[in-house]
């Protein structure tokens, strides 16, 4: 009789302890649905960072061959830290102008997309 109190009295606190680990499980969060982007919508102007980027990558992966991604962009994140304001500010007037483009071609498309009757950002416009 002994024996099964001590297996009831070590169920019971196995079954309390289970039920206690349950309840500090984490949710499962509900799985956003991801809207699908337009292959006609314009693309977002690229930073002055990375026009730099893409403007030295080839060099040095040329110089370093053997180099990894991660290397590569540590040295061009150094060279960008130690470009001088001026040559900077060439890569920010790109950008500038990349960006008044898009802001072109992106009203242009939302036009569009309204003349058509589409429903532009999901709120009905």
């Amino acid at each position: 009789m002994y024996v099964t109190e001590c297996l009831r009295l070590d169920l019971s606190i196995n079954s309390e302890k289970r039920a206690a680990a349950e309840m500090m499980k984490p949710k499962p969060k509900p799985q956003k649905k991801k809207k699908k982007k337009d292959p006609n919508e314009p693309q977002k102007p690229v930073s002055a960072y990375a026009l730099f980027f893409r403007d030295t990558q080839a060099a040095i992966k040329g110089q370093n061959p053997n180099a990894t991604f991660g290397d590569v962009s540590k040295i061009v994140a150094s060279m960008w830290d130690s470009l001088g304001e001026e040559q900077k500010q060439g890569y920010k007037r790109k950008t500038e102008a990349a960006k008044k483009e898009y802001l072109k071609a992106l009203a242009a498309y939302r036009a569009s997309l309204v003349s058509k009757g589409a429903d532009v950002g999901g709120w009905g416009l």
